[in-house]
């Protein structure tokens, strides 16, 4: 039906093919293929065979018997998703007919595709880079509004657009660099090496800014980690189920119930919290409850907010930074005029009961408020392998600057050539195999 032969499978120039949609009952199913030679596989399967361009409808015949009405559409070399010729086939969806239909590709000269291939190929083309196929994955992953709407914008080239700046900038200052040790009969070393210093610094500066940006465009494409902590049976159990309106952690009257962390995610308003039932913090000799006390505290530091929650305003501890919020848990209606409030020592808290409900909403508007405020300002480095790169980008300028003081040009433009290595890892200008292997192999099939 098709060769299975790693050396054939691993060549870039052979016609590909995948299913495109979900298996199962639907109106549509949809084939993609890949590579030269796509067309005329289409033509084989049509009947009877034409010659044609473009979107055209056609009677195909799948397995030599299975008859159906289906669409084509043919994309020239060049004008596909992929870069090269393709062609998209859409018939009647149905597990049987679709698995037919594939088959049928197949036995036609393509062979299956590799998980990604398709975006894979897309970038060896030269459509797309490394940043946009990041883009694309976290497009299809993507579970709430603002993950969405920031993988959209780097699937469309805004970190392409970005990095590829700082890269050209960098670029032109290691160029003139060049120009020093190539030509010194010319004696403009010293002009040049004051130039050059403030040159790196300006590069630094828009890389510290992107680094700066991460924080909020990791919020957006991951969510706010939120960490809810507390003594045992403050109610922290029931504020988790309570937030994701699910019995999904255990509750009990018992001390120390909960033993490990409980990791949900929480989407509201279109934006994503990743919530953490920690365990109670306190004394104990039992070992399984110390290690989910350990975990609590992992889980407490790894946080981008910690939800304190307590009984009594009386347990309101002296001084709460930005990163913690006070949660009042009453066992007691609460009204809504009352469910939030400033305690005497200044910190705001949000009164509720976790068991009945009330003030949970109160509790929610805080936390998407408060996520607003970090994602605010996110820049276009959202995940930590271009985050990795432009940190060692920074140092590598920073090495740079303090050679440009003392050291000769040849050692100032080694270490620029490093920091130009690291950016362009981030757009796959020279990025190793492994790299682009990992990055692909968390496509499915047929994308």
């Amino acid at each position: 039906m098709y060769n299975n032969n790693k050396e054939e499978k691993n060549n870039k120039n052979d016609v590909i093919a995948a299913i495109s949609t979900p298996i199962g009952r639907g109106a549509v199913s949809c084939i993609r293929i890949s590579g030269e030679g796509s067309k005329e596989i289409v033509i084989k399967l049509t009947e009877p065979k034409k010659e044609f361009v473009h979107a055209k409808m056609l009677s195909c015949i799948f397995n030599g018997r299975i008859k159906d009405k289906i669409m084509a559409v043919i994309f020239e070399n060049g004008k596909s998703y992929t870069g090269e010729e393709s062609a998209e086939l859409y018939f009647h969806g149905g597990k049987f007919l679709t698995e037919q239909a594939l088959l049928s590709v197949l036995d036609a000269g393509a062979r299956l595709a590799e998980a990604g291939e398709f975006t894979r190929r897309a970038f060896l083309n030269g459509k797309i880079d490394l940043t946009q196929a990041e883009g694309i994955s976290d497009l299809i992953d993507g579970d709430n509004l603002e993950a969405v709407e920031n993988a959209f914008e780097q699937s469309e080239g805004k970190t392409k657009k970005a990095i590829n700046e700082i890269y050209d900038k960098l670029l032109e200052v290691a160029a003139r660099a060049e120009v020093s040790i190539d030509y010194p009969e010319e004696d403009i070393e010293e002009q040049t090496r004051a130039e050059l210093i403030e040159g790196i610094n300006s590069v630094k500066t828009d890389v510290q800014k992107e680094i700066k940006g991460y924080y909020g465009g990791r919020i957006k494409r991951e969510g706010v980690k939120v960490a809810i902590t507390g003594k045992t049976n403050a109610g922290k159990s029931t504020l988790f189920n309570s937030l994701l309106q699910s019995e999904r952690a255990i509750v009990s009257d018992e001390e120390g119930t909960t033993r490990d962390t409980i990791e949900e995610k929480m989407i509201y308003k279109g934006c994503a919290f990743v919530l953490t039932d920690t365990a109670g913090i306190r004394e104990t000799e039992n070992k399984v409850e110390k290690m989910g006390i350990e975990r609590s505290k992992t889980a407490m530091k790894e946080a981008d907010l910690i939800l304190r929650v307590i009984n009594d305003e009386k347990e309101c501890p002296d001084f709460l930074d930005e990163t913690a919020l006070l949660v009042i848990n009453s066992f007691q209606p609460v009204e809504e005029a009352k469910q939030t409030v400033v305690l005497k020592n200044g910190n705001s808290a949000v009164v509720l009961n976790a068991k009945t409900g009330d003030g949970i909403n109160a509790l929610k508007e805080e936390l998407y408020n408060r996520g607003k405020k970090m994602s605010a300002g996110g820049g276009c480095i959202n995940n930590p392998r271009q985050y990795a790169a432009l940190k060692e980008c920074e140092s590598d300028l920073i090495r740079a600057t303090e050679a440009a003081q003392t050291l000769t040009l040849d050692c100032v433009c080694s270490d620029l050539y490093k920091s130009l290595d690291a950016l362009g890892r981030i757009t796959g200008k020279n990025t190793g195999e492994a790299v682009v292997n990992e990055i692909f192999s968390r496509f499915c099939v047929g994308k």
